[in-house]
C-alpha cells in the first residue's frame, strides 16, 4: 500500500471514531468535513522570479545596464541584496538547494552563510535595515488588503459624550 492510500485509509477511519465517540457523547452525529481546499506547506505566495522583481529598483548598474541578482559580482550593494532575498525566500519555506540554484547555481552552503550574514548585518547596519524594509514594503503593497492600511491609520475614539449621556439618564445623580 503507498502512502497516499495509507494516509486516506488512517484519515477515514480516525473520522469514524471521532463521529462514533461524538454521537455517544453529545447525541447526534456532527457534520464533518473532509476534504478541503487549503493551502499546503509545498504552495507558496510567491514565485522566486516574482520574489526577484522586488529587488529590482535596488539592483545597482554599471555602464547603465542594471547587474543581475544572480550575477557573480561582489560589490558591497549585491551581496547585501543577495542576503535579503536568501532570508526573504528561505522564511518563505523554499528549501536551501532550490534558492541556491535559482540564484546563480550556489551551493546551499553559500545560501546559509547569506541567511547568517543577513542576520548580523540586519542587527549592526541601520541602512542594510532600511533596505530591507523597504523591499518588505514593497511586497506588503502587493499582498496586503490596502483596507487593513485604512484601520491601521483611523484613530477609534470612543464617544463619550455619548456614553456620558446614557449614564445621566440611568442614573441622574451623575451630572
Amino acid at each position: 500500500m503507498n502512502t497516499k492510500d495509507y494516509k486516506k485509509k488512517m484519515e477515514n477511519e480516525l473520522v469514524k471514531t471521532f463521529i462514533d465517540n461524538f454521537y455517544e457523547k453529545v447525541g447526534y452525529y456532527p457534520t464533518v468535513i473532509i476534504d478541503r481546499n487549503v493551502k499546503t506547506s509545498d504552495d507558496k505566495v510567491l514565485t522566486l522570479s516574482k520574489l526577484e522583481t522586488y529587488f529590482e529598483r535596488h539592483l545597482p548598474t554599471i555602464y547603465e545596464k542594471k547587474i543581475m541578482l544572480s550575477a557573480k559580482n561582489r560589490s558591497r550593494p549585491l551581496p547585501e541584496l543577495r542576503f535579503i532575498f536568501f532570508f526573504i525566500a528561505r522564511s518563505m519555506k523554499y528549501n536551501l538547494i532550490e534558492i541556491g540554484k535559482y540564484l546563480g547555481k550556489r551551493d546551499h552552503t553559500t545560501v546559509i552563510h547569506g541567511i547568517n550574514t543577513f542576520r548580523n548585518l540586519y542587527e549592526t547596519d541601520e541602512r542594510f535595515k532600511n533596505k530591507y524594509y523597504d523591499i518588505i514594503n514593497d511586497i506588503k503593497q502587493d499582498y496586503e488588503s490596502p483596507i487593513m492600511d485604512k484601520l491601521d491609520k483611523t484613530e477609534n475614539q470612543p464617544q463619550s459624550n455619548l456614553f456620558f449621556g446614557l449614564l445621566q439618564r440611568k442614573n441622574p445623580a451623575i451630572q
